[in-house]
């Protein structure tokens, strides 16, 4: 069975990234409602940096490795190869967000550049857009899941059938 690392690893790094992602969601963001705007910003300003540099590479290495198991699902016409194209769909519309909307907010919290009285309506904005990553980031886990196991079953049935044929 080729590319069980590769599976192995893509699951994994999904796993984390929606497990951070839950995280925030419950943890961290319910956290920052309770704060001022201004403490808001100095939250970013201090933690988002390295927020960012933990959460970026969970992000951006499954991608790239989903893009990779997509296209060799497809050359060998493996039954998972649709599994990955949704994980793939998910995963660039998480990537879409990250670009068009994450980057460009979380840069004003950290510099301090957002007036304090749009903090609330920005930081509940944030929030559903978050809301709406993670359940995307948790269907890409379970679809990776399902395609490891998929690609499981058919070797074992080929070897199965090949061992029987002996």
């Amino acid at each position: 069975m080729k590319n069980t690392l590769v599976y192995i690893s893509t699951i994994a790094l999904l796993a984390l990234f929606a497990g951070g992602s839950i995280t925030i969601m419950f943890i961290v963001v319910p956290f920052w409602h309770s704060l001022s705007p201004n403490e808001l910003m100095l939250w970013f300003h201090n933690f988002g940096p390295r927020v960012g540099i933990t959460m970026l590479p969970m992000q951006f290495v499954p991608f790239f490795l989903s893009i990779y198991l997509y296209i060799s699902a497809r050359k060998r016409k493996e039954e998972s190869r649709g599994l990955w194209l949704w994980i793939n769909a998910s995963n660039i519309i998480i990537l879409i967000m990250l670009l068009a909307y994450f980057l460009p907010v979380n840069f004003q919290f950290v510099n301090q550049t957002l007036n304090p009285d749009d903090v609330p309506s920005e930081l509940i904005r944030w929030e559903v857009i978050h809301i709406a990553r993670t359940i995307l980031t948790v269907l890409s886990t379970v679809l990776a899941i399902c395609a490891y196991f998929k690609l499981v079953r058919s070797f074992v049935c080929i070897n199965v059938k090949t061992s029987s044929n002996l």
